[in-house]
């Protein structure tokens, strides 16, 4: 079976947590943790400040979704909003980093100085290691198709194909938005004490509800839905410590 399985469908969703940051110039080395990656269906929309907020479709009962019913799937419709794909997958990020010898700052390699404040310190001298912090990497079904075709090439160590978790990834990309090009480059194994490590839990985190996505469709902020839950839960805490102190011991 192909790491990624880029036919299945999913009613997933997943947690907002470390994501591995891939950019053009900064070569990322990941390796890969998990079996498989985790699928989901994501729409991305602009809220009333403009900001881009990536929203987990809710299948069915969908806001988004129906709104693209009503205008027959027609993706030159101004008001269409597409639904992505998007794999999630536990990475241990290898990358090459100076960890700041005074308060332990990772930067690149390209970094000479801390830039933590009241920090400051010399980097230049500092020895190169690993990272070695499990992140998550996210992206579409190009960097997928990828990894399958590379798992299935033979690996340049042993000259027969192998596990993708079995060997460390580069990950070079070029260009950048929708026209990002990511190349996936087979590097040597390396030790790694999987035992010691701590996964995330890629099927869980917040999801909007149908009422809170149907407010940004409307022009609302995504910060107002963050105030308004906060406001809810101080609320809901008050009623229980209102409730407490009523217990008579």
């Amino acid at each position: 079976m192909a790491f990624a399985n880029l036919d299945r469908d999913t009613k997933k969703r997943t947690s907002s947590s470390t994501y591995l940051k891939i950019q053009a110039g900064s070569p990322a080395t990941v390796l890969i943790l998990d079996e498989h990656p985790v699928l989901l269906l994501k729409h991305w929309i602009s809220d009333g400040t403009g900001r881009r907020v990536g929203i987990s479709c809710l299948d069915s009962d969908c806001p988004i979704c129906e709104r693209n019913n009503q205008i027959n799937w027609n993706r030159e419709h101004p008001d269409y909003i597409a639904r992505q794909k998007r794999y999630r997958v536990n990475v241990l990020d290898l990358t090459p980093v100076r960890r700041c010898p005074s308060c332990s700052a990772p930067y690149a390699i390209t970094v000479n100085r801390c830039a933590v404040d009241g920090c400051g310190a010399d980097l230049s001298e500092v020895a190169v290691e690993p990272l070695s912090d499990v992140k998550i990497l996210e992206r579409g079904p190009r960097l997928m198709e990828s990894l399958n075709t590379l798992e299935a090439a033979p690996y340049f160590v042993t000259g027969k194909p192998e596990k993708l978790q079995s060997y460390p990834i580069m990950l070079i990309a070029t260009g950048s938005g929708r026209e990002m090009n990511i190349t996936a480059v087979p590097q040597p194994r390396v030790d790694v004490d999987f035992k010691s490590l701590e996964l995330f839990d890629l099927e869980g985190g917040v999801k909007l509800t149908r009422e809170e996505i149907s407010f940004l469709m409307e022009g609302g902020a995504y910060r107002d839905i963050w105030e308004a839950r906060n406001a809810a839960k101080e609320i809901a805490k008050e009623d229980v410590d209102t409730e407490a102190s009523k217990i008579p011991f």
